[in-house]
């Protein structure tokens, strides 16, 4: 009976051990499948976590691009920058540089027909048409056959009456002679203030040459307040705008006349004297 309660006790002994063999294996498959279910969400969170990378990277590369972007945007603004310096420092054109027009050595100043009075012979009176229309304004005093002596009387009467303007024309010649003191005469005569346009001749007479040596010394000796008027020059090549005698300008000659007087007015308007 003894002997039957000892195997007794040692099958429960048996049993215990058993029991508690058991329970520790359950405990150890337990700690594995923990450990494992644990690795099982350890490898989802770093899949989940690799899977976010990359986006990061992708938004990292998008910023980089951003950056990229901006230094683009740099490099614009330099461009506008050089745009902007070629703006302001444009490079030589190949084309030369336009010259300027050069200014005359002698400055022509335009004169009005009211600021001269004008004393001639049959050759300006065969010209005043052209005159009038060339110098409106201008005051003509002219007579057929005029001598110069005659010339310096009609000159003398209108500075008594205030008709003498600041510039004087004088075409007398074509009738005779002109003496060195009628030229003086002529200068007292128009005083130092005024300028003085004197009309040299053409015509196949005999003093021809003389008067016109005559007028060209006057304005010679007087530059600074006296031009020649060269008709004698202007005509002498374009004689078929003379009437048959030889002497006197038909229209088209007296356009030529005027053009001449005009150019010698604006000369000797010029003058600085």
């Amino acid at each position: 009976m003894a002997k039957h309660r000892l195997s007794s006790a040692g099958g429960r002994g048996s049993w215990s051990h058993g029991l508690i063999v058991t329970l520790r294996g359950v405990a150890v498959a337990g700690a594995f499948v923990m450990c494992v279910l644990a690795g099982a969400k350890l490898m989802s969170l770093t899949d989940s976590s690799a899977a976010g990378h990359p986006a990061s990277l992708r938004g990292a590369k998008h910023a980089r691009l951003g950056r990229q972007a901006g230094g683009g945007h740099a490099t614009s603004v330099r461009g506008a920058a050089k745009h902007a310096d070629r703006t302001a420092t444009p490079k030589p054109s190949n084309s030369p540089a336009p010259t300027s027009t050069p200014t005359p050595s002698t400055s022509l100043t335009a004169v009005s027909g009211k600021e001269i009075t004008a004393v001639g012979d049959s050759v300006m009176v065969a010209a005043t048409p052209a005159l009038n229309q060339a110098l409106p304004g201008i005051y003509i005093d002219a007579q057929v056959g005029r001598q110069f002596s005659t010339g310096l009387d009609v000159i003398s009467s209108l500075k008594a009456q205030g008709l003498l303007r600041s510039i004087v024309v004088v075409g007398l010649g074509t009738n005779g002679t002109v003496t060195s003191d009628e030229i003086s005469e002529l200068y007292a005569e128009i005083g130092p203030t005024r300028r003085l346009v004197l009309v040299n001749t053409y015509e196949d007479r005999s003093w021809e040459q003389e008067v016109n040596s005559t007028l060209g010394g006057a304005a010679s000796a007087h530059p600074s307040s006296t031009v020649l008027a060269d008709w004698y020059d202007t005509i002498a090549h374009q004689t078929s705008l003379l009437w048959p005698d030889g002497i006197h300008p038909q229209p088209a000659g007296g356009v030529v006349y005027a053009k001449m007087l005009k150019t010698a007015l604006e000369k000797v308007a010029g003058l600085s004297g």
